[in-house]
């Protein structure tokens, strides 16, 4: 190519000269750069190439001159960058000021201009919100070298539009109708999380780029306050939902490290906060993990987050042999121990890959999950087979099992499998099963709060399960009734809780001959009465500890 020759300090003094200045050669040089950018004629358009000749305005401070910047791609925007070149819905969950608005925006400038008849759709969260996004594109387009300068119209406020290409951008913002009747290459939702509607938006503009397989692209900082959103919903329900789903953490941008985090922690306002504590406020703004964007602030948390976070990590299921043993169904963190008394629950979803089916298999003693099943694809009857299994491995502990619609299915799948250790939900033992009403809501999640906050249960070994912790809540709008935030779900943690609440009906059988036939002739003491009553095994374990 015959820019291959040349510097780029070379090219862009050439790109710059008015074309009717230019030698024959020096157009051929303006014209191989539009061309390899654009591919407007014969190749395939460079978006790395086009970033070259793009320029920002770097805003001056007192420890930085500003002015007219090239377009700087750091690693973060790479990595943004290649999956705007190649996947069709992204969902991105940022920290706040990392440069992915200005590189949305001159991807979006780029791809209407190097595609003909392509048509971008900008949102955001209000009028002026939609015009800054799209002023992002226009003051790019502004500063690019002559040659990329076509003909616009419209050139507004809320549109770019390029008759010579049939191309254009607009910016909408978030209402109600926005989108309905267009048709885009793209839809691009920038602060999705702000979007007043940003339901009724999705519903009503991704059908317009879904009969071309145009790209739809998410983009959101976390808001503790607004975690049940859309947005929140595709980037976790990514991959499985089809998108594509990206975090970018506070520190991409080099000079941000600890002692810059602090700094900006220790000087917020007021204003700034709007009523958040500062640790929620950074959480929010500038996460350092995917876990400390998402978490439910502790002020309306049911569990603390503190305690979860300072829990034993997740453990790996161990390997054991025993009949109906299946590894890819059922984990198992501790083996079975002849001192120790255990207790089972079960919650039970309908097998189609939304809630999940669990069971729980807790030492009654110590509050430790020894076992468990956690899967969203078993159907009842099949749920009820595995937990059998796994359940008579631990010698067929007591088992709660809750009797809603499809638990009811697996009461009876255990019974007809030959299972008789069910527990009941009545002290006359007529009804077999755990049965949820608002008395027994109320002292499961009191009780397993309490257990959980104050380390009683030490630890929760199902990283998957541990997650659903954080996401109980005191819903201030039901009057604080406990339940999981919108979308989210609760089986795990209801599972445990079944057991925990139900712990003192495990009988805690000892090998030792009671105090009373012993031959002391003086009284036995309290504390030697509660070291007589404990299992030998289990005396022998302490000992050697």
């Amino acid at each position: 190519m015959v820019t291959e020759t040349l510097d780029i300090k070379d090219i862009n003094k050439i790109l710059y000269k008015p074309q009717n200045e230019c030698d024959s050669f020096e157009k051929k040089i303006q014209w191989a750069v539009l061309e390899k950018s654009l591919g407007l004629q014969y190749g395939k358009p460079d978006f790395y190439y086009f970033l070259t000749w793009c320029k920002i305005i770097s805003t001056p401070t007192l420890e930085n001159p500003g002015g007219l910047i090239p377009f700087q791609v750091l690693p973060h925007n790479r990595e943004y960058i290649d999956a705007l070149l190649s996947k069709r819905l992204i969902s991105v969950m940022k920290s706040r000021q990392i440069w992915i608005s200005y590189t949305t925006a001159v991807w979006a400038l780029w791809f209407v201009m190097a595609h003909r008849g392509a048509h971008g759709m900008l949102f955001s969260k209000g009028e002026k919100e939609a015009f800054e996004l799209l002023g992002k594109a226009y003051r790019i387009y502004k500063h690019l070298p002559p040659i990329f300068h076509f003909k616009q119209k419209p050139d507004s406020l809320e549109e770019m539009g390029f008759p010579s290409l049939e191309s254009s951008l607009k910016a909408f913002p978030s209402t109600e109708s926005s989108g309905i009747s267009y048709t885009a290459s793209f839809i691009v939702s920038d602060e999705h999380l702000q979007h007043p509607y940003d339901k009724e938006n999705y519903t009503s503009a991704k059908p317009t780029i879904e009969t071309i397989g145009g790209q739809y692209i998410s983009i959101f900082t976390p808001d503790k306050r607004k975690l049940d959103k859309l947005a929140v919903s595709l980037w976790r329900g990514a991959p499985d939902n089809g998108f594509y789903p990206l975090f970018f953490d506070y520190n991409v941008i080099p000079g941000r490290g600890d002692v810059w985090y602090d700094a900006v922690n220790n000087n917020l306002t007021a204003e700034e906060l709007e009523g958040l504590s500062p640790e929620v406020y950074m959480e929010s703004n500038y996460p350092r993990s995917v876990d400390e964007a998402l978490r439910t602030p502790q002020t309306v948390s049911a569990f603390d987050s503190k305690v979860l976070d300072n829990m034993d990590g997740e453990k790996t299921s161990i390997v054991v042999s025993f009949d109906g043993y299946n590894p890819s169904i059922m984990n198992i963190y501790y083996p079975f121990f002849a001192g120790n008394a255990y207790i089972a629950g079960s919650d039970t979803s309908h097998g189609v890959g939304k809630d999940n089916s669990v069971t729980v298999i807790m030492n009654a003693r110590t509050g430790v999950i020894v076992a468990d099943i956690m899967n969203s694809r078993l159907s009842p009857e099949e749920f009820a087979l595995h937990s059998v299994n796994l359940l008579k491995y631990y010698q067929a502990p007591i088992w709660f099992i809750e009797d809603n619609d499809w638990g009811r299915v697996v009461i009876s799948t255990a019974q007809s499998l030959g299972y008789r250790n069910l527990g009941f939900g009545d002290e006359r033992k007529t009804k077999v099963g755990w049965h949820t009403d608002e008395r027994t809501r109320v002292d499961l999640w009191g009780g397993l709060m309490s257990a959980i906050n104050s380390g009683q249960i030490p630890s929760i070994p199902n990283p998957d399960g541990k997650r659903q912790f954080y996401d109980i809540i005191r819903n201030s709008l039901k009057n604080g009734r406990i339940e999981a935030r919108r979308s989210r779900h609760d089986d795990y943690p209801m599972t445990v809780g079944i057991c925990w609440a139900k712990r003192n009906e495990v009988r805690f059988e000892t090998s030792m001959a009671p105090l009373e036939t012993l031959t002391f002739k003086q009284e036995v003491p309290d504390a030697v009465r509660k070291w007589m009553d404990v299992s030998d095994a289990t005396r022998k374990w302490m000992e050697r500890k």
